[in-house]
Order: C-alpha cells, then structure tokens, then sequence
C-alpha cells in the first residue's frame, strides 16, 4: 500500500489551490456575432463588461487592425468612445494578469486618435491602481505584424477594472482590447475546507507512521 508523506500532501493541497486559481484569457470568441455593432454590455468566459458604447469587433474591416479572432474596441469619433467596465459576472474577486492593448484604425486613417490604453483596478477593500500603457503604433491589420502588444499588470483582489483610451491631448482616445489573462481568487470557505483537508489526511498520516 503507498504510504502518504507529508511532501505528498503539501504536494496534494498546492495542486488543489493551482486548479482553484487557475489563470484564463477572456477573448470575446464566445459571443454572437454583432457584425461589429454598437454594444453597450456583453458578458463573455464568465466576465461582465459595461459602457457607454463600444464595439465586439468580429467581421472584418480593412481599415481596422487584426488580432486573428474577435477582440473589445471604442473609437473617440464624435465623443462616442467611453470607458467600459469589467467585473466577474458571478461577483467573485479576481486578479488581472495582463492583457493584449492595440489601436483601433490602420495607418493612414483620418479616424486614428490614439495615444494610450489607460487601466484602473478597483480592489476590494477600497485600494485603487492606475498604469498607462502607450501603443506602438504597428499595424497591418492582417498582414505579417502583431498589432497587439502584451502588457503584465499583476494586480490582485480586484473587483473591478476599467479601460478608456487617450489620444496625445489627454482626450479620449481610440483603443482595442483582446486576450485578457485573469484568475479568480478563492472564497475564504475554500481555503478552510482545503486546510481541514490537508488537516484530516496529515493526521491520518502520523497515525499510520505510528502504527507502523
């Protein structure tokens, strides 16, 4: 019979905390097309996302850039562009690992008004972060470039994040958002019942070896 050592059960309780946190991307890819639509709220991999206005771009236009699938945008013609907000649809907190930013309209565009890709993470218990990310300017749409570039963040304990773009007045500015990499954060009842677990199996470890 295999004998349970203590390596095997921290081994054991860490791959069960790995699967609970476990990290996803939320692509967009889930949703009907809207043939690139006004969109006010979407839910998409478990994710609400709210605004004003603002685009699931999932049919193609040359004039717009390319990340192979679907992808979030808000463009600032005429003001319509506005900031969205995501929450995780079931109310869990979450952490935001990173996401893939890009423009919104290829070179040569007289709509192009871009600078950066501004993110705002409200945490739970009041904390607010804030990182501006400045989009490179590459673009081909779906040519031989990336037109989207990854950015880490890192934060944790998130109950909100809100994205807006600015153009290089400090205005509103266009942005797209794609591949948003986040992992949900345990319920405090999960980890009790992971530590009564480990606990229980522990106990019944000591008691074996003493027994022989």
């Amino acid at each position: 019979m295999k004998t349970l050592t203590y390596a095997s059960i921290i081994g054991a309780a860490s791959f069960a905390l790995s699967g609970v946190t476990h990290a996803a991307a939320i692509t967009f890819d889930d949703l009907a097309p809207t043939n690139n639509g006004i969109s006010t709220a979407v839910t998409s991999d478990g994710f609400d996302f709210v605004g004003d206005h603002f685009h699931i771009i999932d049919t193609f236009d040359s004039r717009l850039v390319s990340s192979g699938s679907n992808y979030l945008s808000a463009e600032a013609a005429s003001a319509l562009g506005k900031s969205v907000t995501m929450t995780h649809a079931g109310g869990s907190l979450f952490n935001l690992v990173g996401l893939e930013v890009a423009e919104l309209w290829l070179p040569g565009e007289s709509l192009n008004d871009f600078s950066d890709v501004i993110i705002t993470g409200n945490q739970f218990g009041g904390g607010v972060l804030s990182t501006s990310i400045t989009l490179d300017g590459i673009r081909d749409g779906v040519g031989g470039v990336d037109d989207f570039q990854w950015a880490a963040i890192g934060w944790t304990n998130l109950v909100s994040v809100t994205i807006t773009g600015a153009n290089s007045t400090g205005a509103f500015g266009d942005y797209s958002i794609d591949n948003i990499n986040v992992s949900l954060v345990p319920e405090p009842e999960t980890y009790a019942l992971l530590l009564a677990g480990l606990g229980i199996v522990g106990a019944f470890a000591r008691r074996r070896a003493i027994n022989g």
